[in-house]
């Protein structure tokens, strides 16, 4: 698969790009603000979106799959600290394949977008 990476922790994205890489998917970029989300997401054609919902300079993640769906059909897995019972309510618009709190496995994860693929 096709993915796109937006996670503003950087050992954490890049935790998660090596694992899924090793898994054999490709990970076509990785973003740390809600527009350079949207950005790289219409660029790329992404097949799947790992998404965090804050993000760095105020951002959201969940405006940043509002924005690419409105365009593109992509699937998405959001991966945050931030997964209270509202907020999985909130997320569940957007169809998930799943939602995972933080801090997750990122082996837990590689088996989520496989079943995904």
């Amino acid at each position: 698969m096709r993915i796109l990476i937006v996670e503003d922790e950087l050992l954490i994205a890049f935790d998660l790009e090596m694992a899924l890489e090793d898994a054999g998917h490709q990970v076509v970029g990785t973003a740390t603000t809600e527009d350079k989300a949207v950005e790289l997401a219409l660029l790329h054609q992404p097949d799947l979106i790992i998404v965090d919902l804050r993000l760095k300079d105020g951002g959201c993640g969940r405006a940043a799959v509002k924005q690419v769906q409105a365009s593109q059909d992509v699937e998405v897995i959001f991966a945050s600290g931030n997964l209270d019972p509202v907020m999985r309510v909130r997320l569940e618009e957007f169809e998930p394949v799943a939602m995972l709190s933080k801090p997750y496995d990122s082996n837990e994860l590689v088996k989520l977008v496989d079943r995904a693929a």
